[in-house]
């Protein structure tokens, strides 16, 4: 998820990133925010609002699948958090890469500055 975070400020189109899993296997959402957590309103009220989305288009377009998410709940994942306000996007890619429902991926401030070496070589590959 991508959440801009002054969306009135025309000069300003800074932004946070933040993953939203939908774990099917235990029955939730998973939200994993490096910077934020389930008490920020911001961060609640963006993933709410994407979640109920998603559960009223699930809903219309597999409303005969055996699988319905509708009563999932939703879990904010406590994630370590990171030391500025621009590397959200490098622990949202690990979250992504690495997350399986159980063990938080720990990203540390020697890997933030691999990441986009390894991001340039895909690039150019």
């Amino acid at each position: 998820m991508f959440q801009e975070l002054l969306p009135h400020d025309p000069h300003d189109k800074c932004g946070h990133h933040y993953a939203i899993c939908l774990d099917l296997k235990n029955q939730q959402f998973e939200v994993l925010d490096s910077m934020r957590s389930e008490v920020d309103t911001d961060l609640t009220t963006h993933a709410e609002f994407f979640i109920n989305n998603l559960k009223e288009t699930w809903n219309r377009h597999y409303e005969n699948s055996r699988v319905q998410i509708n009563h999932f709940p939703i879990e904010y994942v406590a994630t370590t958090k990171q030391g500025n306000r621009h590397d959200c996007r490098f622990h949202t890619l690990e979250y992504l890469a690495k997350w399986e429902g159980r063990r938080v991926p720990v990203v540390t401030a020697a890997m933030v500055v691999e990441l986009p070496k390894i991001h340039m070589e895909l690039v150019n590959d």
